[in-house]
Formats: structure tokens, sequence, C-alpha cells
């Protein structure tokens, strides 16, 4: 039975134990479970049921987290920076390890260490409050507005401005996670919580991503999104594609065609491959593990019928003198066996 205390977080069920900071007549029975190792204490006066929040995904996790301390909270957090990304449904591939916030002033600015509770599997996610760029502070206070992202359980959270937030955090992100944010950006597609299919919002374009550059904090940080903004593509299909583009780019070879349709000899559309070499006629694939994860896969679809799909589509474009290379995560967080699969593939350097 659930009670207006009860609140789902990516999947997750929240019980609160205070109501406007009066305790729920259930609070004791909480508490008591708690001590138990039955219940996780995710932030003081939230929990957790320990078997469900142990279970879940270290995204879900972290989602929860957010949603939990915004409960909790005397005023609504501003989320910025790499949680604020995620919140939007930005994918990164160095997922935040802390729940970042605007600090209300430079007097409550500091990091905040949450200690492993009873009953918990996982460490829970630390918090750290920064001040707002000094470069920021002549910008119009409209310019400056947060934005509140309804999540599928009914609550909200408030996020930094969408921009404002890329224009602070894309400079600061590794190269890889940079361009899996600016491509996502581009092409429209999205994350979802409570592990959903992806969903698609409005594509940026490449000047809106330039565009950034005009109220970043430094000359430096301007000079990068400057950067970023010329390398990323809306024609990557995944974060794993982008991080590909990225490791191809980092050991110097020539850069592939992305999204190439094949074609039989009558024009009947085989399938559109990820990376295409044309000199060499030869596909590059990436084969992500969301690819093929049922539910949790970028068609929603299961998980048999897709992987007899792409074999089945596999074959029909070989027929047509294609070869293939395929690599995993694994061969982009070791970038030379990628290289040595594009070697051996007779992919040129630039």
């Amino acid at each position: 039975m659930t009670s207006p205390q009860d609140i789902t977080a990516a999947g997750i069920p929240l019980r609160r134990t205070t109501e406007d900071g009066v305790p729920t007549n259930d609070a004791p029975l909480v508490f008591r479970r708690a001590r138990a190792g039955e219940y996780v204490r995710v932030r003081p006066g939230v929990f957790a049921p320990a078997e469900r929040w142990n279970a879940a995904s270290r995204d879900d996790r972290f989602c929860a987290s957010a949603t939990a301390l915004a409960l909790t909270s005397r005023t609504d957090p501003v989320f910025c920076r790499e949680t604020a990304l995620v919140l939007y449904g930005l994918p990164l591939i160095s997922r935040p390890g802390i729940l970042t916030l605007r600090a209300s002033s430079s007097s409550v600015a500091g990091s905040l260490k949450r200690e492993k509770p009873k009953g918990a599997t996982w460490p829970l996610f630390n918090e750290r409050r920064i001040s707002v760029p000094r470069a920021w502070s002549g910008l119009p206070t409209g310019q400056l507005h947060p934005f509140q992202q309804r999540l599928l359980s009914g609550s909200s959270l408030v996020l930094e401005d969408l921009r404002m937030c890329l224009a602070d955090t894309l400079p600061r992100l590794p190269w890889e996670d940079a361009i899996v944010v600016a491509d996502a950006l581009l092409s429209g597609l999205r994350n979802s919580p409570a592990n959903l299919p992806a969903v698609m919002a409005r594509p940026w374009t490449v000047q809106d991503l330039a565009s950034l550059a005009k109220t970043s904090s430094t000359q430096k940080a301007a000079h990068r999104l400057r950067r970023i903004a010329a390398f990323a593509s809306p024609l990557s299909g995944s974060p794993g594609e982008s991080w590909s583009r990225v490791v191809i780019d980092r050991l110097g070879f020539e850069p592939p065609e992305l999204q190439h349709r094949v074609r039989a000899a009558d024009g009947r559309l085989l399938g559109i491959l990820d990376f295409w070499w044309q000199g060499l006629r030869l596909a590059g694939e990436f084969d992500g593990k969301r690819k093929y994860a049922g539910g949790n896969s970028y068609s929603g679809r299961d998980v048999h019928p897709v992987i007899l799909d792409e074999k089945l589509r596999s074959e029909r474009i070989q027929e047509e003198g294609v070869r293939f290379v395929r690599w995993m995560w694994d061969d982009l967080t070791s970038p030379r066996r990628l290289e040595a699969k594009l070697l051996r593939a007779g992919v040129p350097r630039r």
C-alpha cells in the first residue's frame, strides 16, 4: 500500500518520513526497518527498500538520489554541470559520481560526504555546491533562469538552464564526453529514466553549439566550445558511435563516412552502416550492448529478433562485396585493440 509520502524515482520507490517537517505516522516503522538493513537511508528523511536500491543500476540510483535531495531541501536545489546533463537525458561516458548543485552564495559552497548506510551494497553519492562563475555576473537574470524538469514519477527537479549548463560544463569534460554530448544534441537523441527506450528532443544545429562560446567563462573555454562544434556530427547514432569517431581520429586514421546507405543493384536499400570507407568498400560497425538490450535498446524490441535481423542484414550487405570490421566498448577503452582491427582491415592513416 502506498501513501502520500511514497514516490517513485527512476524506478526506485522512495519513502519520506517527514511531511512539511512533521514526522509521518509510519516513520518509527521505517526507522526500525532501516536499522535492520531492510531500508536504505538515501538522504535524511528519505528511504528506499534495500533490495530495490541494491538491484538498481548506477544511473537509476543517481537519479533517485537527486530526487531524494530535492525532496529534503528547504529550497529547490538547482542541479548543474554533469548532474544536470544526466537529468536532461544527455549521455556521458564518464558517469558523474557527485551530485553537483549551484550554491545560493559563496558562503555555502563546498562538498558534503555521505557515508554508506546499513543495508546498502553501494556507497551513496556525495554532494558538491559550486558558486556561479564570475563571468556570468553581468548577464541578464532571465538568461540564468533555472529550468524545471518533470520526471516520470510526477516529481520535478530544478536544473540549470541547458545553454548555461553546457557553456559551463562542455569545456571541462574529457574530449570524448564532450563529443558524445554534442553529437546527442545535434541528433536530438536523449536517454530517458526508468530503463525506457531512448527519446527524441529538438535537434540542435552546429550554429547553436558554436554560439555557446558567447557565454563561456574564459577565452580558453570559448575556443574549446568552437572546436567541439566543429567536430560534432548529427549522424552519430549512439554514444558508442560518437566515442568511436573520437578514437578513430586520435589514432590518425582516415575519417569514415557516417550512416552510409548500401543499396542492391536494383536500388533496394539493404542497410545503413555506422561507418564507411568508400575506397575499401569497408563497413565499420560499433556493437554496443544497448543495441541488443531488449526494452532498454534504442528500438525497444526484444533481443532475439534484433540479433536475427542484424545477421540477415549483414549477409545481404556482404553479398554486395562489402567487408565488415566490428568493435565493442572494450575496443574503445583499449584503443590499441581498435587500432589493430582497423589496420588488419586496411584502413589508411590520414
